[in-house]
């Protein structure tokens, strides 16, 4: 295999992979291909970890990844806490923290940074974590438009299931046009292999409000996951089982366990 066809297929098995599992992955792979492809691993997990805005421990303090954060080309910032860093990938750990002022992030980011992260803590189970990042234009390094980003995860492997809720915006400040997309995965794994992703695209015009276009926003997408889950439950999962035992004639199940006193046979061997 070529080094770009290997450097392909590492790359999909990475994106692929599951919420709260890359570590997981991670420790298969280097198995299968050993230390010498390890910087090889590390660099498509850095942009995964980019792409999915995975939040990093950088002391004690979440804060999410994203091409808009980037300071330089290793380290990262974040506007709230006033620093910057580099990171460890593999482990989600903010190394080297030094203090930092973005360009751009005004008292009114901050205050729609508050208001957020008010509205999450009551919408939101699991770990949150938000972020409100500036856009700026290089030559007046002021904020024509912000990134949002609503990072949610419940990570429970001991029970064999993971789950994250990523939602992302783009406020453009002039127009008032706010773009993105809602992205859900939630991974269950206990005696077989269920995963289920869903997603929405967003583009609302002429919003003043910004945190209750994204609060309606939500609640929606919300209500549609509510209905597909009933309906998979209701009707799709229910096509899938046999509509007859192999003996294609039904089981009075009544008569059957009044007759057969199936556990009580079953205890002594019967």
């Amino acid at each position: 295999m070529s080094e770009s066809n290997f450097e392909e297929v590492i790359h999909e098995i990475i994106f692929d992979s599951p919420a709260g599992e890359i570590k997981e992955v991670y420790d298969s792979l280097i198995t299968i291909v050993g230390e010498n492809s390890k910087d090889t691993l590390l660099n498509v997990i850095e942009q995964y970890n980019v792409k999915n805005n995975i939040p990093i421990d950088v002391d004690g303090n979440k804060v999410l990844l994203s091409e808009n954060n980037k300071d330089g080309a290793s380290r990262y910032f974040d506007p709230i806490i006033g620093v910057s860093f580099t990171v460890d990938h593999l482990n989600r750990k903010g190394l080297d923290v030094e203090t930092h002022q973005a360009k751009g992030f005004t008292d009114d980011h901050k205050k729609l940074y508050q208001s957020i992260l008010d509205y999450t803590v009551n919408a939101y189970p699991g770990n949150v974590t938000i972020a409100v990042y500036p856009i700026t234009e290089e030559s007046t390094e002021e904020a024509t438009k912000l990134e949002i980003i609503i990072s949610s995860t419940k990570y429970n492997p001991g029970n064999f299931w993971n789950g994250d809720w990523r939602s992302k915006y783009i406020y453009d400040i002039a127009s008032k046009q706010l773009t993105g997309n809602i992205d859900v995965q939630i991974h269950y794994y206990e005696d077989g292999n269920v995963s289920f992703k869903s997603n929405k695209k967003i583009e609302e015009n002429s919003v003043n409000d910004v945190l209750n276009t994204i609060s309606t926003i939500e609640k929606g997408f919300e209500n549609s996951l509510d209905v597909s889950f009933t309906e998979l439950n209701e009707k799709q999962f229910k096509s899938l089982r046999r509509r007859l035992p192999i003996t294609r004639s039904k089981i009075n199940w009544g008569k059957a366990i009044g007759n057969y006193r199936l556990g009580k046979d079953a205890a002594e061997g019967a």
